[in-house]
């Protein structure tokens, strides 16, 4: 029966707040500042306490909520914190004590209270009177009432409760209360402030914030849940492709003509598709009754269908929210015969945003918008940002149609939840916003996997409070905030915010939830200023525990952005003292990352952003910078091998009966890769090891790939084995091209030989005008091939044999470095959906050699002249944009083929500084060929780009007519190369939108070459 009053109350809440701005009776309603009667006995006060002493009783019904219960405890507790002294705590069951707190609304209330409208406070309004020695606290047995007690004592009584670990209570022996008459609704019946901090049920609820996500239990009055399992992103979970696909392809979308189960969506015109995910709500109801909502809402990305019967709906609304609209309002309709009281709740987000023309939500139907493509610089109605314009449009669609209007706003920077996030300006007027839109439930997406996100104590209590009331003093919660948190230390951090949010006031400052470190409106002056506004503010808690945490773990985002911000230097890796050692870096640098680290653990970070991989990442970076990574080590017999985990996943070391390691552990080692993204040097992303014993090790990938990667490394036959496994984990076939590299070191690298199967020797020359030579063995169609490598001046050799077709190996030597390293390019592969792939590499030492042929190089091979071949530039979007092709004109063979259908820069190389003589200027120059049609146009455009100055090095952009169709080299540019700055080219511009093709059939790369200029 409690359940049906508080979906009774609920209801009743939204519908208030939804007229309130339609009828003048209801102005003060909508302010949330709703005053009864005037003062009560306006020349009297109550002696709450005196002298640490009160006279006082607590009285609740005898029939009270457990929230009411636990009102009273809450009430006790912390007066006795104020004054001293414990209330005691009684029910209505005995008579009316002379001076007494009534708790909700008591078997004497009706004789004392003002006239109070107990059906429109609801399940969360309250009012609080005085009358003669009384005080009553009126509310509800849902929230009500507790929610009194909080209001009561925080504007009453002072209390503050910034965070689950720190509230400021003060100290008062004697305690007078002015009469007092005034009732308070919230703004929004749903407040959600997702920020981890707020999570906590009891810092949520003495907050007033009644979301899903809070940890809100009986005691604290429940909250508005969503059913299990039916929180957000419901298709797959309500209708799986991996279960129904197969057999029924037509229940998902249809994309460009073909059904698709891969980032899909459901076919929401076809009726099966309605009965199953009808059904599948209904069970989900049955198994969660009590929950008020359940979402039916779109998977995370577009992939809408535009089938016939589906695109007429969707055309004739003017938006895919047609067909979701009806859709949703079908499954409603079903699920009210058997729960009335239930709430359906779908997206409102990316392309289904904007509104309906015609349709409408039914009245249990609760659409969301989502304001995720917008600008959080200034308020959403008053930044100038296209996408914030269209968003303005859109809530004022959905606010004429429907009176359940829930929003899902962001408030955080999701690539880095530790870093500066200038977006204050923006939280007060969005909320106001949202309120003037009649909006009812109100989801505030923070850092919601981590502590101490970038001001998240900060905005999750005032998000907090304007949720519940948006009409505050918003510079007065912050000074609250500032002095209640960070203590002595309040007016330098005071300082900085303000200097922060100034950033970010220009209309032309545009600030998404993914701005980067390097945003425009940053300066390496107003960092220099940070840093001493913080250092200021440690100084000044120093000697206060509680204050001088919180002023460490708010000073995180400064160091991170400080870090990420930090000049390119030319450090590199080597293995000393049994751990991978990184040196050439900058002391600075180097005891900022060691800070904070130490920072991070002891405040138990851990997530730097939304996504897992980019935070192990950059801890995994930090980490080795500064202290270091240690192997992993299997052995077998006399073989043994090391491998860093958190480095790649690399093999670092091998060794046969002796110390020598034939691997060269700084340029890399044994490692995996995949040619779908760009080529790294060296790979460093985090591994997680699964498992491992004396004689293997199996690791994998730590992040969300599409194609995860996992390697079983082993001992076996006195050979190092290494079996990298690929993984399609998505619902369609993906095309994977792997790449297994090897750095070995020979003892010498000027006079390198190599020989396939048992073929003749052959030398990998070492040119005397570059450090780094390379030749490209292909090896086309030719399955598990046999290498062998040797150096004729050591006579050091290794063995190798590799699993699977390959296209092609790339022998680089080093001469400087002493390094041969080998690129084993295999075949590109179509991975089947949820299928796996294996390449394997046999390593065996072998005994010296001898008879082969000394190499003497002449010159002192300075990096004058550095080549990049094709299958070193990262191509975007491979198979769509372009793909690596064999090509018989080009000089190794091979080629880069970018197609016709774009001009995108799709073909791109990041200058790497440590490949070029420091400050020396270089000329580049790219061989290319292109296939023309037979119209006149743009053959290719390509240049170097700087991103840190946003400037353009050189760029050409030739017509077809003044190219041929053979290769040519083409000069680009001449300048320093330096990091953050890339070659780039792309096919020849043209005009789509008037529907001119391009002039061009495809362009073919072959290589880069950087020479220096004397």
């Amino acid at each position: 029966m409690r359940q049906e009053s508080q979906t009774r109350n609920f209801d009743y809440v939204l519908r208030i707040t939804y007229y309130a701005s339609r009828f003048a009776y209801y102005v003060l309603l909508i302010s949330h500042y709703v005053l009864m009667a005037g003062p009560l006995f306006a020349d009297e006060q109550l002696t709450l306490a005196d002298g640490g002493q009160s006279e006082y009783v607590i009285v609740r019904p005898a029939k009270s909520s457990p929230s009411q219960i636990y009102a009273g405890e809450e009430l006790q507790t912390f007066f006795k914190q104020i004054t001293g002294y414990e209330l005691p705590v009684v029910t209505d069951a005995g008579g009316l004590p002379a001076k007494s707190i009534l708790l909700g609304w008591t078997g004497h209330s009706a004789a004392i209270a003002e006239k109070v409208d107990l059906e429109l406070l609801a399940d969360d309004g309250f009012s609080l009177q005085t009358k003669g020695d009384h005080l009553l606290i009126v509310g509800g047995p849902v929230r009500g009432t507790l929610y009194g007690v909080y209001e009561f004592l925080e504007k009453y009584g002072g209390c503050r409760w910034f965070t689950k670990t720190h509230s400021v209570i003060p100290e008062r022996k004697t305690w007078k209360l002015s009469p007092l008459n005034e009732t308070r609704l919230p703004a929004f019946a749903m407040r959600e402030p997702f920020w981890w901090p707020m999570f906590d049920g009891n810092l949520a609820a003495r907050n007033k914030a009644n979301g899903n996500r809070m940890e809100l239990t009986e005691k604290h009055g429940g909250k508005v849940r969503f059913g299990k399992h039916m929180f957000v992103h419901t298709f797959n979970h309500l209708l799986s492709p991996g279960k129904y696909f197969k057999e029924h392809p037509e229940y998902f979308s249809e994309i460009n003509g073909v059904r698709t189960a891969e980032r899909s969506q459901l076919c929401l015109t076809n009726t099966d598709v309605l009965r199953i995910v009808t059904e599948a709500v209904l069970r989900d109801i049955r198994e969660d009754p009590t929950a008020k909502l359940f979402s039916v809402s779109q998977n995370d990305w577009d992939g809408h269908c535009t089938c016939k019967p589906c695109l007429e709906i969707d055309t004739r609304e003017g938006s895919p929210s047609g067909t979701m609209i009806q859709f949703v309002n079908q499954v409603a309709e079903a699920a009210e015969k058997e729960f009335p009281n239930v709430w359906i709740e779908t997206l409102a987000y990316q392309y289904t945003r904007h509104p309906p023309k015609t349709l409408r939500p039914r009245h249990n139907v609760v659409p969301r918008l989502c304001s995720i493509e917008c600008d959080f610089s200034l308020p959403l109605d008053v930044s100038p940002f296209p996408q914030n314009v269209k968003f303005v449009e859109d809530i004022k669609g959905w606010a004429v149609i429907t009176d359940k209007l829930f929003i899902w706003d962001y408030t955080t920077n999701f690539g880095h939840y530790v870093g500066p996030h200038p977006n204050f300006n923006c939280l007060q007027g969005n909320v106001k916003f949202f309120r003037e839109n009649h909006v009812v439930g109100l989801f505030e997406q923070g850092n919601y996997q981590s502590p101490h996100g970038e001001f998240a104590e900060l905005r999750a209590w005032v998000l907090a409070r304007l949720l519940w009331n948006p009409d505050q003093d918003i510079e007065a919660l912050y000074d609250d905030f500032f002095r209640g948190y960070y203590g002595p230390a309040a007016k330098p951090i005071r300082n900085y915010f303000d200097q922060l949010q100034a950033l970010t006031k220009d209309p032309g400052h545009v600030l998404r939830i993914w701005s980067n470190m390097n945003s425009p409106w940053y300066s390496e002056e107003f960092f220099a200023t940070a840093v001493k506004l913080w250092e200021e503010a440690e100084q000044l808690t120093a000697d206060h525990k509680v204050f001088s945490y919180h002023v460490r773990m708010s000073a995180l985002p400064v160091m991170y952005a400080r870090l990420v911000r930090w000049p390119e230097m030319d450090g590199r890796y080597q293995f000393e003292d049994g751990k991978f050692t990184a040196v050439g870096l900058e002391k600075d640098y180097i005891a900022l990352a060691s800070e904070f680290l130490k920072r991070i653990a002891e405040g138990k970070v851990t997530a730097l952003a939304e996504n897992s991989q980019r935070h192990e990442s950059f801890i995994t970076l930090l980490k080795s910078r500064t202290k270091g990574l240690k192997p992993v080590s299997i052995e077998s017999g006399h073989l043994k091998a090391s491998v860093i985990p958190l480095l790649g996943g690399r093999i670092c070391s091998f060794t046969y009966g002796n110390d020598i390691n034939i691997l060269h552990v700084e340029k890399g080692g044994i490692d995996f890769v995949d040619l779908s993204k760009p080529l790294v040097q060296v790979e460093d992303a985090p591994y997680k090891i699964y498992s491992a014993g004396a004689a293997s090790i199996h690791l994998g990938r730590i992040g969300r790939d599409q194609i995860p990667i996992s390697k079983v490394i082993s001992l076996e036959k006195e050979a190092l084995k290494v079996t990298a496994v690929l993984e399609n984990s998505g619902g369609r076939p993906q095309i994977v091209r792997p790449v297994l590299r090897a750095a070995f070191d020979l003892g010498d690298a000027n006079s390198v030989f190599v020989k396939f199967g048992n073929e003749r020797w052959f030398n990998v020359p070492a040119q005397a005008d570059r450090n780094v030579s390379g030749t490209t063995v292909g090896l086309r169609g030719v399955a598990s091939p046999e290498l062998t490598l040797a150096s004729s001046e050591t006579g050091r050799q290794v063995g190798l044999q590799f699993s699977g077709s390959v296209d092609r190996v790339y022998i680089e030597c080093d001469v400087r470095a002493g390094s041969t390293r080998i690129h084993v390019f295999f075949a590109a592969q179509e991975l089947a959906a949820n299928s796996k792939s294996e390449f394997a590499l046999m390593l065996k030492p072998m005994p010296p050699v001898a008879g082969l042929p000394r190499v003497n190089t002449k010159g002192d091979h300075s990096p004058n002249t550095v080549v990049i071949e094709d299958c070193f530039i990262g191509l975007g979007r491979p198979g769509e944009w372009g793909e690596w092709v064999a090509d018989d004109d080009a000089e190794d063979g091979f080629a880069a083929k970018l197609f016709n259908s774009h001009y995108e820069w799709c073909l791109q190389w990041r200058t790497d500084p440590g490949l070029f003589v420091p400050g020396a200027i270089y000329k580049v120059r790219a061989r290319i060929r292109v296939k023309k049609t037979d119209q006149q146009g743009e053959a290719f455009w390509a240049g170097v780009y700087d991103i840190r100055n946003k400037k353009d090095q050189g760029q050409i952009a030739p017509k077809t007519e003044d190219v041929g169709e053979t290769y040519k080299w083409y000069d680009l540019a001449t300048w320093v190369p330096e990091s953050e700055q890339y070659v780039w080219v792309g096919p020849g511009r043209f005009d789509k939108k008037g529907g001119k093709t391009s002039a061009i059939e495809a362009v073919f790369v072959d290589r880069f070459e950087f020479k220096k200029v004397e």
